[in-house]
């Protein structure tokens, strides 16, 4: 029996189906030669037999079902949380917004009996990041939360393509694509890495420049966090570059990306947490994967022997997205400058990563 805390409420389904029959009458036959037949009572259709689950309702676990809703993205959309009784209010809010989007299921449990058989289940859970804390202080914390998700995840849902967002990203990732093991597809588990990065960076370029987010593409690559990395030679306008060949970024755009680091801390300080712009990247993503639409998105994923890496590191590349994950890594072309900094950024995680890294 499913432990979903929240099922449909058809208390008054007798009372309406008394009602349907004296105030509708069956389908007609085009002819009076044929008899009238009875009409069945069917369940209400699904179009869309996607299943996605998120783990973790916290701030940004509230913020991605949110986002996945409202952009119609699944058929099924399981919760899950240890916090029982605060899930099934959230569920149930949830519930009654269902007169504004496709027809999703919802289904909310402290089990993860109701993430059966998903497509993809969204990692959120974890400790939350505190004001002025780094990402990567979270990591030993949240691992041994990882270390608890991971196997349920896997018993519930073998074949499910695995976002994990919960901070620190990078190590998180890792963590979770090595407790899978080595039979589970690589790229299948990956993270939400520095998606959001690019979405800050592009948004204050093109609100610089009065234009449309969606028409400066770039990316910005390395870590979710501090030492993230601008390729400044990647970034267009359009299809005009913003750097000449050879030209060096100047201070104004220097500036953009400490913005951009700045951000997530400044969003912190003023609320608490994010959740919202989190959400919105999270469901880019599940859109790329439940689709299968092979969109280009940078997002954690194993770069050990990329740019000179030798260790075991997940860090965030433009990657082509499918129903298996990270189908293809695309590697971008970085100046001596750039290839420094991604493996000083590399060196970094694995300082923090390593003395857990064996005990998984």
């Amino acid at each position: 029996m499913s432990s979903n805390i929240v099922p449909a409420d058809d208390r008054f389904r007798e009372h309406f189906k008394k009602w349907r029959a004296g105030a509708t009458v069956n389908t007609i036959p085009f002819t009076s030669d044929l008899p009238q037949k009875p009409s069945e009572d069917t369940p209400l259709g699904n179009f869309n037999s996607k299943k996605v689950t998120v783990v973790g309702m916290g701030q940004v676990g509230l913020g991605c079902v949110s986002a996945i809703l409202n952009q119609d993205l699944c058929g099924t959309l399981a919760m899950v949380d240890i916090a029982k009784q605060k899930l099934e209010g959230e569920a149930r809010d949830f519930q009654q917004g269902s007169a504004f989007h496709q027809t999703t299921t919802i289904l909310a449990s402290d089990q993860y009996d109701v993430s059966e058989g998903s497509d993809l289940v969204v990692i959120t859970a974890g400790v939350a990041q505190k004001p002025g804390e780094s990402r990567l202080s979270l990591v030993e914390r949240n691992a041994k939360i990882m270390k608890m998700i991971m196997p349920q995840v896997l018993k519930y849902s073998p074949n499910a393509t695995i976002l994990v967002v919960s901070n620190p990203c990078d190590i998180m990732t890792a963590i979770a694509a090595k407790i899978a093991g080595p039979d589970y597809p690589q790229g299948k588990v990956f993270g939400a890495g520095t998606c959001l990065d690019s979405s800050r960076f592009q948004t204050l370029i093109a609100t610089s420049m009065d234009l449309d987010p969606r028409n400066v593409h770039g990316y910005i690559i390395g870590e979710h966090g501090d030492s993230s990395i601008p390729v400044w030679s990647s970034v267009r306008v359009g299809a005009l570059p913003i750097l000449k060949p050879g030209e060096e970024p100047d201070e104004n755009l220097k500036a953009i990306h400490k913005s951009v680091v700045a951000s997530a801390y400044d969003i912190i300080n003023l609320k608490g947490y994010t959740n919202w712009a989190i959400g919105m990247s999270t469901a880019h993503i599940a859109k790329a994967v439940l689709n299968d639409t092979r969109t280009i998105i940078p997002v954690s994923t194993c770069v050990r022997g990329l740019y000179g890496v030798e260790d075991d590191v997940f860090l965030s590349v433009p990657c082509s997205l499918s129903t298996n994950g990270v189908q293809r890594v695309a590697v971008l072309p970085l100046n001596d400058e750039e290839q420094a900094t991604f493996q000083k950024c590399a060196k970094g995680i694995w300082e923090v990563q390593k003395p857990i890294w064996d005990d998984l």
